[in-house]
């Protein structure tokens, strides 16, 4: 599921060690000061834990949860419970090794499930807060049934949803390198285009946050890391979204939701 924000930077973490996503870095940082985007993505987990008031008596589900770094990490910083679900049966795997590496395997578990199709062992416990981090655009024709059928099935009325995902501002075809990273056959949807879905199925929009500012920062780190190991992008190609970012094709939008009463 969370393929696309994967960034293969760094390969030591205080935190959670493997993969690391986008993160969070101030508009005005010094990127040359900042090495590799370990630091940026704990202070993600931060931001997400203070945004949504995670504590310990919360219970979160990480939908496309990856080789499990937020899950893991929000889990060890606050003694929640968790549940993380992914299609790739490795990554879950990991996901469990990993959780018992850093002392929160009692904590909960992983799932290797679709996120179209999950068991009653998942969607048959309610949740405090559910994480759907750059997930939604890999979901094509299929959002409505999702949002309707699986988001809604794990959510009671005082649950806190936390999405966040790459939406258009302009037509597709103007967005050549990041067509060329995403290799979708599909254009990624726009702001309106979700929000209406998210409407539709039920959801109030509490909050909508443009987070394009704090990515791009990450954006160039990666572009400068990728470029030292592949000048011509013939195989590392995460950075080259970057470029539609900064030129205003491309925005990275938070929404926080909750069931409409």
């Amino acid at each position: 599921h969370r393929r696309v924000r994967k960034a293969v930077v760094s390969t030591q973490s205080t935190g959670c060690q493997g993969y690391y996503n986008y993160g969070r870095i101030e508009p005005d940082a010094n990127i040359d000061d900042i090495p590799n985007l370990i630091q940026a993505n704990e202070d993600m987990v931060d931001y997400i834990i203070s945004s949504l008031s995670i504590g310990p008596e919360s219970t979160i589900l990480d939908l496309g949860c990856g080789r499990g770094m937020y899950t893991i990490r929000i889990a060890k910083l606050t003694g929640c419970k968790y549940v993380g679900v992914d299609l790739n049966a490795g990554y879950v795997e990991e996901c469990k090794k990993r959780a018992e590496e850093h002392g929160v395997g009692d904590q909960g578990t992983f799932y290797a499930a679709s996120i179209l199709d999950m068991g009653d062992e998942i969607v048959g416990n309610r949740y405090t807060h559910v994480l759907v981090l750059g997930v939604m655009f890999y979901i094509h024709g299929n959002l409505d049934t999702y949002l309707n059928r699986s988001l809604q099935a794990c959510c009671r009325e005082d649950t806190k949803i936390y999405i966040w995902d790459f939406t258009r501002k302009v037509d597709w075809d103007l967005c050549v390198k990041a067509q060329r990273h995403f290799k979708l056959t599909y254009p990624i949807r726009t702001k309106e285009e979700v929000c209406a879905a998210l409407s539709r199925a039920g959801f109030e929009l509490v909050r909508l946050e443009d987070f394009t500012e704090c990515i791009i920062p990450s954006y160039l780190i990666l572009k400068r890391e990728c470029t030292k190991r592949d000048p011509e992008a013939k195989v590392l190609t995460s950075h080259l979204p970057g470029d539609d970012f900064i030129a205003g094709n491309l925005a990275y939008m938070v929404y926080y939701l909750k069931k409409k009463e």
